[in-house]
């Protein structure tokens, strides 16, 4: 069987390398986000004929896996999937699949597969131009959501996260929890959250506080899957601040010099999170699917 692990800090290296050589724009495929959330997803990671095969686990048992990652020719790996599913006593299914990879899939293996669209799992991906300058008649709205924010609270101010305000973005995070209800001691978002923070240079994350009168109202938090796309993996925000979340978006994105592109990641299937990330005009939704081999 495959030597499937959780991820430790010292793979972060090797997992940074094949992940960013790769040059997908998808969240699940950066080293940092594969990580912080190995806990609340249950991921393992194991590696195979320099291949990064990656997998969702219950009950000691991969539920699915994802497409091995790496340079070369897949077959071998795709083809210890198989095995391994099968020395477990289970078929192989595979989740998170591109339509690119939904492809390969099929020609590698010349198996005739069954594809099922993982609604709510697909990445909401932008230009860094779009976010950052909000050009046109189509950002109008959102140029006054901003403008409205500066007339309201003239005493704003944006401040890169660093050891300085950790404990903001941390107080914006807990109070967003409260609001719902919840401890964030039981809150996986937050755990991550402050585990991204407290390795915060080896994670390579890069993150921003935004603060009404010295008051910390709204974060973001995220790293790089590779040289041109950013990942923004948490905003939160204190939404007693009219248009605090507009805000918080364009002032982070402004900070992405050298990124082209800025995946907003998925929007979990709820209904205000879709309209909100469509409203940006999103320039690609990276769809995903659930793949398994016909009998």
């Amino acid at each position: 069987m495959l030597d499937f692990k959780t991820p430790v800090k010292d793979d972060l290296a090797f997992l940074r390398k094949v992940c960013e050589n790769y040059g997908t724009m998808g969240c699940d495929f950066n080293a940092s986000n594969i990580f912080i959330w190995r806990n609340r997803y249950n991921i393992k990671i194991c590696f195979y004929d320099n291949f990064l095969i990656l997998a969702y686990f219950r009950n000691d048992q991969p539920w699915g896996y994802c497409f091995p990652v790496g340079d070369g020719d897949p077959s071998g790996a795709l083809a210890e999937i198989f095995r391994d599913a099968k020395q477990r006593g289970t078929e192989a299914e595979f989740v998170m699949l591109t339509d690119a990879q939904k492809q390969r899939l099929v020609d590698i293996t010349g198996y005739d597969f069954s594809f099922e669209e993982l609604t709510g799992d697909e990445d909401y991906i932008y230009t860094n131009y779009d976010l950052s300058v909000l050009p046109g008649k189509k950002y109008h709205s959102k140029r006054n959501h901003i403008s409205k924010f500066d007339r309201t609270y003239p005493k704003w101010n944006f401040k890169i996260l660093s050891e300085n305000n950790f404990n903001d973005a941390l107080t914006i995070a807990r109070k967003w929890c409260e609001t719902k209800g919840e401890s964030p001691l039981d809150n996986e978002e937050y755990k991550a959250l402050k585990e991204a923070l407290e390795n915060y240079s080896l994670l390579q994350m890069h993150g921003g506080v935004l603060y009404v009168e010295d008051k910390p109202v709204a974060m973001a938090m995220g790293s790089r899957i590779n040289q041109t796309t950013f990942d923004v993996s948490f905003e939160k925000a204190l939404t007693d601040y009219d248009g605090v979340y507009a805000k918080i978006n364009n002032e982070f994105a402004k900070t992405l010099i050298g990124f082209e592109f800025i995946n907003r990641e998925e929007d979990m299937g709820i209904e205000s999170l879709r309209k909100s990330k469509l409203s940006y005009h999103p320039a690609a939704i990276l769809k995903r699917y659930r793949g398994r081999k016909n009998a």
